[in-house]
């Protein structure tokens, strides 16, 4: 007998809506859902792999215990309670030992929310949670809560006079609802401007393309400011109510001329002005956020804040079509993230101890704390407040140097969720030394990956659809519902924080004794629980515009910070300016003669997602080896042909990959897929699935002269590299 059950994907950022058809107790078939009011039955590529990872003969069923040498791969099956008491006690002893910062752990996609984790580390005493946040839409959220108050992931896209793609790859990245958005607002007769240095399906249908050297987007974001003021196209009366620090942008992007720009940027001149008019002039208009501001280096950072500027400059913020991210209606009641997080647990004296917080203190607790000061200026329910795992980490190089070396003090035990910290971290190879020394490494997986091959004990981690989630937004909180009762010992994070803390002493702290109830009780506030929320998908709150003009911003001065007082406190620079990426043609034009070529990583690929989908058969179909796009003029020059095996190399290191012909890449340019290993190698020392092979960063540095020096951003695009035949 066949019937059908409601849930939702997960397998990348949004949690589409699926249909789960059962023969029995199977599930054989997944389906997108139509009625979702957000995915409308849409299943991208990616969804469609749903089936085959639920019953994947390779998935962790049951928790590992090494008893091996490390990296040996010889595992003895346990009971969860046992794995569970003897990692507590594990982490009690070393607590007592080094003290509760010896414990770190590393963040990764959004698998789960990690409120979990974070309530979990702010009880026991650590303040060393790190991971990719340093590179992935978590810049963006700190530094528009210290422009604005806010971050914005509700740009208003379909209502748009103009859509400005800005490092965004819209069809990889997110295929069921930017994507459409972006295709329904240009039938309404949108304008569209797409920034990125390849020619994307975007790129090729936008009013105007602007190919721009990577890594210098925030020259052409002070070219546009500028433009934007000395031609009066700014919205005066927004700027001079609403916005703090004009004069002194208005004096600090002086020099940024077209003519500047483009020589900076290899955009032809009269494209910039193009570009700047057409966004000022084409109000409601947005920039929907794009990954790639968040993971070019030195930049990175204060792209963030030029992207923020712009927005306020032209008076698009909190807008109808416009940027928008004050909660609606009922929404800001539920009870959120930063709520069960237990944020004010954390001992000051630990707070003290986040290993990189003494360099980039925005990214850290002081940041944070300023964030959130500025915050509760609101009425409560009107702004998120700032969620501690999204802004608020050590740094992941200081924790490694920490782990590696025993300074400032031994980082000795870690856990690893949702992540694969040697296929997402930079300077691999120093990665894996950190690994290699500790003491206790926990990891929660689907698969045995290269990292999970090198820990302690290995929990199996329940699917997407083997537990229910609340997809929150400012628009809205949907139910996402459990759409099959977990398989073998499979279970979610929140089992395991919870068993963990229940054995270290936090046993008032997690009364809820499943996620659900968790749910219940968020739900409170709005007289739901999630099994009736469930009943109706989800709730959507009432959207109100321009409320600033009540309320004013999440700001320490209620306003718009054109100039940041919280970057300036904090000694980081209050005002963007352009620093040019430490390896690039202009910066170092001897190393540019070894390494010619401008090194593009972390672009978004169907249907891999990051790390992972690399042991699904038909994903591998797709895509069975790893591929660096080249443009064919710059490919015949080196005697490449489609399908060879290139060797790519910056100072750092070299990996190889096939050649993908493209005529999407600029001559000077490669853009190299990463996160790659083969699950189909020999798990274990010294190949270790092969992880050193293909793995794109091991070409990224992530040394301080690398780095935003305001929150650490290392740099996974423009870089300099070298490009010969194997």
């Amino acid at each position: 007998m066949k019937n059908i059950r409601r849930s939702y994907c997960g397998l990348c950022h949004p949690r589409c809506g699926t249909l789960l058809h059962y023969e029995g107790d199977q599930v054989v078939k997944i389906s997108g859902d139509p009625k979702h009011p957000i995915s409308r039955g849409a299943l991208c590529q990616r969804g469609r792999l749903m089936l085959e990872h639920l019953y994947h003969p390779q998935r962790l069923n049951y928790p590992l215990k090494r008893v091996g040498e490390k990296g040996a791969g010889q595992w003895q099956q346990i009971s969860w309670d046992q794995a569970l008491d003897e990692v507590a006690e594990k982490l009690a002893r070393l607590r007592d030992k080094h003290g509760a910062e010896t414990l770190a752990f590393t963040h990764g996609t959004k698998r789960t929310y990690h409120w979990d984790c974070r309530r979990f580390f702010n009880l026991f005493g650590s303040p060393n949670t790190c991971g990719v946040n340093t590179i992935c839409m978590c810049p963006s959220y700190a530094t528009e809560y210290a422009t604005y108050g806010g971050m914005i992931m509700g740009s208003e896209v379909p209502a748009a006079n103009c859509i400005v793609l800005w490092g965004c790859n819209a069809s990889q990245s997110n295929p069921n609802i930017l994507s459409p958005q972006i295709i329904g607002a240009r039938k309404n007769g949108a304008k569209l401007i797409v920034v990125d240095p390849r020619k994307t399906r975007e790129a090729e249908k936008a009013d105007i393309w602007l190919q721009i050297r990577p890594g210098t987007d925030l020259a052409l974001m002070l070219g546009w400011i500028r433009l934007i003021i000395k031609e009066q196209l700014y919205d005066q009366d927004f700027v001079s109510r609403y916005t703090v620090g004009f004069a002194e942008l208005e004096e600090a992007v002086e020099s940024y001329t077209p003519a500047k720009v483009a020589e900076i940027t290899s955009i032809p001149e009269e494209l910039i002005v193009q570009g700047a008019r057409m966004y000022a002039t084409s109000s409601p208009a947005v920039i929907p956020f794009g990954l790639g501001l968040d993971k070019q280096g030195v930049n990175s950072t204060q792209c963030a804040r030029g992207r923020a500027i712009l927005r306020a400059i032209t008076g698009n913020l909190e807008i109808p079509g416009g940027e928008v991210f004050t909660q609606a209606g009922d929404i800001g009641k539920i009870h959120d993230w930063v709520h069960l997080e237990l944020n004010d647990r954390m001992p000051q004296e630990q707070k003290g101890k986040q290993l990189g917080a003494d360099m980039y203190p925005f990214f850290g607790y002081p940041g944070w704390e300023k964030n959130t000061a500025a915050n509760q200026q609101l009425p409560e329910g009107y702004m998120a407040p700032p969620e501690a795992w999204h802004s608020n980490l050590a740094h992941a190089r200081e924790v490694m140097e920490a782990i590696i070396t025993g300074k400032p003090y031994p980082v000795t035990a870690a856990i690893t969720l949702a992540n694969n910290p040697l296929l997402a971290l930079p300077n691999t190879k120093r990665v894996f030394e950190a690994l290699k020394k500790l003491e206790l490494y926990v990891v929660v997986e689907y698969y045995m990956t290269p990292s999970a091959a090198m820990a302690d004990y290995v929990f199996p981690a329940a699917s997407t659809v083997e537990t229910s989630e609340l997809w929150l937004t400012n628009r809205f909180c949907m139910a996402c519902p459990q759409g099959i009762d977990p398989l073998y010992e499979r279970r979610n994070s929140y089992d395991f924080y919870r068993g963990l803390g229940m054995r270290l002493g936090q046993e008032r702290d997690w009364p809820w004794k499943t996620i659900e109830e968790v749910y219940d009780y968020c739900l409170e506030p709005v007289g739901l629980n999630f099994s009736k929320l469930a009943e109706q998908y989800g709730i959507f709150g009432e959207m109100e515009y321009r409320r600033y003009e009540q309320h004013g911003f999440g700001t320490p001065s209620g306003k718009v910070e054109l100039k940041s007082s919280i970057f300036e406190d904090l000694g980081a620079d209050p005002l963007p300016q352009y620093k040019e990426p430490v390896w690039s043609p202009v910066s170092s034009p001897d190393l540019a003669q070894e390494y010619p070529l401008i090194l593009i990583t972390g672009s978004r690929y169907m249907p891999m997602y990051h790390s992972e989908q690399r042991q699904i058969e038909s994903a591998r179909k797709k895509m069975p080896d790893p591929l660096v796009s080249v443009h064919p003029e710059t490919a015949e020059e080196l005697g490449l042909a489609e399908g060879d095996w290139a060797v790519i190399s910056t100072p750092l290191g070299s990996i190889r990959q096939r050649v993908k012909l493209s005529e999407a890449m600029h001559p000077t340019m490669i853009d190299v897929q990463h996160s790659w290993w083969f699950p189909e190698r020999e798990p274990k020392l010294p190949e270790l699935f092969g992880v050193f092979e293909s793995n794109a960063n091991m070409l990224c540095p992530d040394d301080p002269e690398f780095c935003s020096p305001e929150i650490g951003s290392w740099p996974h695009s423009a870089l300099l590299c070298r490009l010969d035949k194997e």
